[in-house]
């Protein structure tokens, strides 16, 4: 069944295989002058103007092309300001583009401007953004703004900031001292810690929900979701409740609700829980290490639309895959015939949902992940890069082939019934066989991946003849 699964899985992505380059950049010579270690790509939603940012840690070097491909700007040595260690975010202005960066500690804020008409830019160095007893939870870009998100570390306070290389244009507080935030015990508990958890997880993940998302994501305690004008935050720091925080980011007005997570009962021990937020529905998971139980809530007013269970000695009905183990050190799949072992893997670990539409069919997997140590994928973007300040979606194909994790696959309609047949390829599993067929990706350097449009466009660097190649995936 495995063998028979991977020749569907290899003959129905063949077509990818065949990729050309959409857009070639010729960089060597500032690339043995300058020696990069990251790249910024940014869409001019605008223009429909690309521009290609490398960075090193003190210099970074542009290039801009319009729509048509063309090579319409260039301009060398920018300088990056002197306390800029990490950069927050990006938006543009006309022919500027402002690059925006914090300290280490996310407590001192600067910015440079480039102008690729005048071929200058201009640094500030401090953007004078004071935070009063408060930690930044995320960056965000929304309708070319940088956010920052905070939270009091003494009052249940949630603060948005907007800023410009003028510095803070806008803030709106969101007080919820009056909301109930309980623990399992139902004792209070502020929010502060409720956001930042359980520091053995992954504490805060942003989700794109309009591409794929790891487990290695997903199990984050506490999610963030942007959708047009509303800010969404998740925590399942406790197995007892999903909190939901909706902030409305024109205005300082917010909504907060929780729910019972389906299944959960103060006798048991060792319980574990998420949830992912996909369009109109709330997903959850409760798990045991005799029971499962799946839901699926109407967001909107968290009226319950259906429960899936799984037992450990019952034949679990609704899945359309094997129960998977894959990426392990010795194994790389394997498939687990008892309910037990996958009921104890994912409830001893980092346990999440996923959801994901292709086809017109819903694809909802559940289980629990790691990433994995040691591999060869280019990581310097994920130490520089806060947050989805680019709409950057490097870090989600990553963690999407880099994780190990144990799973089951299901197939749905919008009113979650269920499917049968074979799990189609999504989008990032045609990216990932076009890369592994292609030998330039072996040794990956530079390597992003953003939308353009409706298209992925994925980067590559060849260091040997100092060209940048942008590949062009439409599915």
């Amino acid at each position: 069944m495995r063998y028979l699964f991977l020749i569907l899985f290899c003959l129905s992505s063949i077509n990818t295989y065949a990729q050309k380059e959409w857009l070639i950049s010729n960089i060597k010579t500032e690339s043995d002058f300058l020696n990069p270690r990251d790249i910024i790509p940014l869409v001019n939603e605008d223009t429909k103007d690309i521009v290609l940012f490398f960075t090193n840690r003190k210099v970074v070097f542009g290039k801009l092309y319009n729509q048509n491909k063309a090579l319409i700007g260039s301009i060398n040595n920018i300088k990056i300001p002197k306390k800029g260690k990490v950069i927050i975010g990006a938006i543009y202005n006309n022919d500027t583009y402002t690059l925006f960066f914090s300290n280490t500690n996310k407590t001192h804020f600067s910015s440079v401007s480039i102008n690729f008409i005048t071929n200058k830019f201009n640094i500030t160095e401090d953007l004078n953004i004071k935070l009063d007893k408060e930690k930044i939870v995320e960056f965000l870009v929304r309708k070319n703004k940088i956010h920052l998100l905070t939270v009091s570390k003494k009052n249940d306070v949630l603060k948005t900031l907007t800023i410009t290389e003028k510095g803070v244009i806008q803030s709106f507080e969101y007080d919820l001292s009056k909301e109930n935030i309980v623990n399992n015990i139902d004792q209070d508990y502020p929010l502060y810690p409720l956001l930042f958890g359980n520091p053995s997880y992954s504490t805060i993940e942003i989700i794109n929900n309009n591409v794929p998302n790891s487990l290695e994501q997903t199990n984050a305690i506490t999610k963030l979701y942007l959708n047009n004008n509303t800010l969404t935050i998740t925590s399942n720091l406790f197995d007892k409740s999903t909190y939901i925080i909706s902030l409305d980011l024109e205005t300082n007005t917010y909504n907060f609700q929780n729910i019972i997570n389906t299944g959960f009962n103060d006798s048991h021990r060792g319980a574990n829980s998420n949830s992912f937020i996909y369009n109109d529905k709330l997903l959850t998971i409760y798990s045991t290490l005799d029971h499962l139980s799946f839901s699926a809530y109407n967001l909107k007013n968290l009226t319950l639309l259906k429960t899936f269970q799984i037992n450990k000695e019952d034949k679990i009905d609704f899945k359309n895959t094997p129960i998977i183990q894959e990426g392990g050190e010795f194994d790389n799949y394997r498939e687990l015939e008892k309910n037990s072992k996958f009921l104890r893997k994912i409830t001893q670990s980092k346990i999440g949902i996923t959801a994901y539409t292709k086809n017109n069919q819903l694809i909802i997997t559940l289980g629990a992940s790691k990433e994995i140590a040691g591999n060869n994928f280019a990581m310097v973007n994920f130490g520089l890069v806060g947050g989805i300040a680019f709409g950057l979606l490097t870090n989600n194909l990553y963690n999407y082939s880099q994780t190990k994790s144990t799973r089951i696959s299901c197939l749905f309609d919008d009113n979650l019934n269920h499917i049968k047949g074979r799990i189609p390829l999504n989008d990032f599993d045609k990216i990932e066989n076009f890369k592994q067929d292609n030998n330039a990706f072996n040794n990956p350097n530079l390597q992003t991946l953003f939308k353009y449009n409706s298209s992925y466009l994925l980067g590559n660097y060849d260091k040997k003849n100092g060209l940048y190649s942008l590949f062009k995936f439409d599915f």
